[in-house]
């Protein structure tokens, strides 16, 4: 009774409509009560959902952006939740209903980012049934790239468990905490965890705990192009030959 009391003030929190932006501790605090099983599946999204119909249409935008980092951050057991034919039904008629264009148009962008990232998966293909009903129907969704669609498919990676640090092998304890990187997933201690970083392709916004090695790579400089990647034409053009 706690935890989903948690989860409820929680959810209140992170859409309340005297906000101007996302608050991603509390959403990612959400994501949190559902991977490590404080709140079930099924009881968050039934909240989740409820503020998706509310009249202001700051708490039902708020309400899609938890939705979204907890189908980005929560794996499989909110997948199956999202991914069945009575959920698409209800934002299919979310879409039918709703007076404000931005959450049709948010609505439209989430179902169909879905459907691509779960385009391998026959057990949920009711999100892309839906989208096939949906564009029968006559709704014109955004344009997906394949670089967005693929960034949309990214989905954090299960939390793993274990008796010692992943890295530097100590065993955790009373004073040596276990800490688990947002990043890979594995299970670290806190000086092999201690960087924070933004993860984009995970829809977190909000410097997070990472480990050593997610950190560089996902902060890494990107590496300057080299004369096989520049045009044929720039490269046998006088500028290029000049000192830089």
């Amino acid at each position: 009774m706690f935890r989903t009391s948690n989860f409820d003030k929680l959810l209140e929190k992170a859409t309340s409509h005297l906000r101007l932006e996302p608050d991603w501790t509390a959403i990612l605090e959400l994501c949190d009560l559902i991977r490590q099983n404080d709140c079930q599946p099924k009881y968050a999204l039934a909240a989740i959902k409820k503020k998706l119909v509310n009249t202001n249409p700051h708490v039902a935008m708020f309400g899609l952006q938890v939705l979204e980092s907890c189908v980005k951050n929560c794996g499989t057991p909110i997948h199956d939740e999202i991914a069945t034919k009575q959920f698409m039904e209800h934002l299919r008629d979310l879409v039918k209903t709703s007076s404000n264009e931005n959450i049709k148009n948010k609505i439209l962008e989430l179902i169909q980012a879905w459907a691509y990232a779960f385009r391998n998966s026959p057990k949920y293909r009711a999100v892309q049934d839906t989208v096939n009903i949906m564009k029968a129907e006559g709704y014109k969704f955004p344009t997906l790239k394949e670089s967005d669609a693929m960034f949309s498919a990214d989905t954090a990676p299960e939390w793993e468990n274990g008796v010692c640090c992943h890295r530097c092998r100590v065993p955790f304890g009373v004073v040596q905490r276990k800490h688990h990187c947002r990043a890979c997933g594995q299970v670290f201690c806190h000086q092999c965890s201690s960087k924070t970083s933004t993860l984009p392709k995970f829809g977190i916004e909000k410097e997070v705990r990472v480990c050593e090695a997610c950190y560089e790579k996902v902060n890494k400089p990107s590496s300057s192009k080299t004369d096989g990647d520049l045009p044929s034409e720039y490269v046998s053009s006088s500028l290029a030959q000049q000192t830089q």
